[in-house]
């Protein structure tokens, strides 16, 4: 019986994809980002753009399905921290 090492691709991308969701359903709900980082979310979300990146160059299914999905948590996330932050700043200012 051969081991398929795919599955474990499928099953850390499930894990570490669905793991931002319940931040995700948390700021959405309360409409305050500012207990996340900006650095840490505009970084986070170019890691999964890259990851996406080196996915489709290597054809890499459980790469390229969950960092789709991750970017499509992550994506509204960094909207709307940032958005946050201009609104914020407009107040200081």
């Amino acid at each position: 019986m051969d081991f398929d090492i795919t599955i474990i691709g499928y099953i850390a991308g499930t894990l570490t994809t669905f793991a931002s969701l319940p931040q995700l359903i948390k700021s959405l709900k309360e409409k305050d980002m500012s207990n996340i980082s900006l650095a840490f979310v505009i970084t986070f979300t170019t890691g999964l753009t890259l990851w996406l990146i080196y996915g489709i160059l290597k054809n890499d299914y459980p790469i390229i399905v969950f960092n789709i999905l991750s970017l499509m948590f992550w994506i509204p996330i960094t909207y709307l921290k940032v958005r946050e932050e201009i609104v914020r700043r407009k107040k200081i200012l």
